[in-house]
């Protein structure tokens, strides 16, 4: 069995590369971005290889049977590494690496990701695989996180299997002089789960036609560790009976360095709300200065003549006004341009993709209107899409700014696995599913930060998703989901005039209303309180002269 091993520098890495060195069943090809290290066994294959850069992926995976990526989960402990390089390297990465392994035939990927995730949850919870992971912002939580969401989407379409692995923090033999931390687990079990995930047998998932996704919790045995040993794990009776054994027999139970009494566990008496700890809110305040980002796009343009009125305007985008003027002159370009905006309002230039300059541009500012947007460019898409949500986000916390405007596509009607395109009605609030188109991914990926640091500070993030803008004199036919370049305007402003929102993250459809009953825009009308005014029953109905 060939296995190709990313993020292979790290720990996990080379205590894995050293314990199977001589192993009869793997045929190990390590990579990382960093250089081989010193010690490495001299027979062991080292490619040092940018996971970023998609022409030196398939060469990486050529021949490869099965992947197993390290690399989003110790990326965020790399030494020096700016965390808006490390998001991007991580998301950007993991998609070059599961799109190309499923191209190429490679029939299973392991992801490692973190039992981190669940550290907000008291130690008495019988947290098992099936919990939702409770992330922080932090980008130990969100490296980890955002992969386990990108890859189950990306095996939507193919024939790829994908097993999870949610490990424990990673201790060796050292931990025998320390005090005892319940979300330990030992290398050596780390590696015997890593090894059950590479071998068990997956072939009795539930339609063997379509790619499935497995979660299993890699942790110490015994009543001491945080999260116990369950269900799908293979240890106790299973509660999913269509998920085949897993048989992790972890070993290490650090059972010397267990507490000499019991301690009492306040967390015990807490309502169950009370006891999951959140981040420090951040208080409304009146909004009286909004900063729109991608400002001199159509979207950006028409909220901006939609809010000039009302509010005091800083306009932030890459290109220049000028700029953009002059190439839809040159174009003939029809779409809604940037207007002729003066003091108080400003024009500023600004790189999405750049920490610094995002937050500095939220500086002042009581709302925050995102509607940056860069589709077909892999770098750009991840950096404006992705990176750029998390910069904003950052930019809110720092400034203290509560209501953030985000925009995005909606991501319901892509063909393939779990796809709703034969469904009617379809809410708002049904799962996304982006799968692996590169738009919807990135703006998927950005759209669950922000859903991240919205519901631990309590913010107010409302993200208005749209389909197809019409504008005047256009004569094809429109899909079921469709609304005014003006409309869109008037519906960001009103996300951030609406009073309050029922959460810390709510999204919204925004579309005229229309006969189709493909969607419902019910919670955009009733929570948004938007309702479009454009008529564009006219791109639906046949014209009088058809008949």
């Amino acid at each position: 069995m060939k296995v190709l091993v990313t993020g292979a520098a790290s720990r996990l890495g080379l205590h894995l590369a050293h314990a199977w060195a001589r192993h009869a069943q793997f045929e190990l090809r390590l990579t990382d971005f960093m250089a081989r290290p010193d010690g490495l066994a001299s027979h062991l294959n080292w490619v040092q290889a940018d996971l970023r850069d998609p022409e030196a992926i398939p060469d990486l995976v050529r021949d490869v049977d099965h992947i197993l990526h390290l690399e989003s989960l110790f990326l965020p402990v790399q030494e020096g590494m700016d965390p808006a390089a490390a998001l991007f390297r991580g998301t950007c990465g993991l998609y070059n690496l599961a799109g190309e392994a499923q191209r190429q035939g490679a029939r299973r990927f392991v992801l490692a990701s973190s039992l981190a995730l669940y550290d907000r949850l008291p130690a008495h919870w019988q947290v098992t695989e099936a919990w939702r992971p409770r992330p922080t912002p932090a980008l130990a939580d969100l490296s980890p996180w955002l992969a386990e969401l990108s890859l189950r989407e990306i095996i939507r379409k193919g024939a790829m299997t994908a097993v999870c692995l949610r490990l424990g923090r990673l201790v060796g033999d050292e931990a025998s002089d320390m005090d005892h931390d319940p979300r330990w687990v030992h290398l050596d079990d780390a590696v015997q789960g890593i090894e059950r995930a590479l071998v068990f047998d997956a072939g009795q998932m539930r339609n063997a036609t379509h790619p499935d996704w497995f979660v299993f919790h890699i942790t110490a045995p015994g009543p001491k560790a945080k999260i116990r040993l369950k269900y799908e794990t293979g240890v106790e009776e299973r509660s999913i009976s269509s998920v085949p054994p897993f048989s992790y027999r972890p070993t290490r139970d650090f059972q010397a360095q267990w507490p000499a009494h019991n301690q009492a566990d306040p967390e015990r008496a807490m309502p169950w709300r009370e006891a999951i700890q959140e981040g420090a809110s951040v208080p409304s305040r009146a909004i009286r200065n909004v900063v729109i980002f991608g400002a001199c796009g159509p979207m950006g343009s028409v909220t901006a003549s939609e809010m000039a009125s009302a509010y005091r305007l800083r306009m932030a985008d890459l290109r220049s006004r000028e700029e953009v003027l002059a190439m839809a002159t040159e174009e003939r370009q029809q779409r809604p341009l940037p207007p002729p905006l003066t003091e108080p309002h400003e024009y500023i230039q600004v790189d999405m993709r750049d920490t610094r300059q995002v937050v500095d541009a939220c500086r002042g500012m009581d709302a925050i209107v995102n509607c940056s947007v860069l589709r077909p460019h892999l770098h750009q898409a991840f950096g404006v899409n992705t990176v750029g949500a998390f910069n904003v986000a950052l930019g809110a916390i720092q400034h203290g700014i509560r209501r953030v405007v985000q925009t995005g596509p909606f991501q319901q009607m892509d063909p393939g696995y779990g796809s709703y395109i034969w469904d009617y009605d379809i809410t708002v609030d049904a799962p996304a599913r982006p799968l692996d188109y590169l738009y919807h991914h990135t703006k998927y990926l950005g759209q669950e930060i922000l859903r991240v640091f919205g519901e631990y500070h309590d913010l107010e993030v409302a993200v208005l998703l749209f389909w197809r803008l019409v504008a005047d004199g256009e004569t094809h036919q429109i899909p079921p989901f469709a609304v005014s370049w003006a409309d869109s305007g008037r519906a960001l402003r009103r996300a951030v005039e609406i009073p309050e929102l029922p959460s810390p993250y709510e999204e919204f459809n925004v579309s005229a209303e229309l006969p189709h009953r493909k969607h419902s825009f019910r919670k955009t009308r009733e929570v948004l309180g938007f309702v479009a005014r454009d008529d564009i029953a006219a791109y639906w109905q046949e014209p009088p002269d058809a008949a």
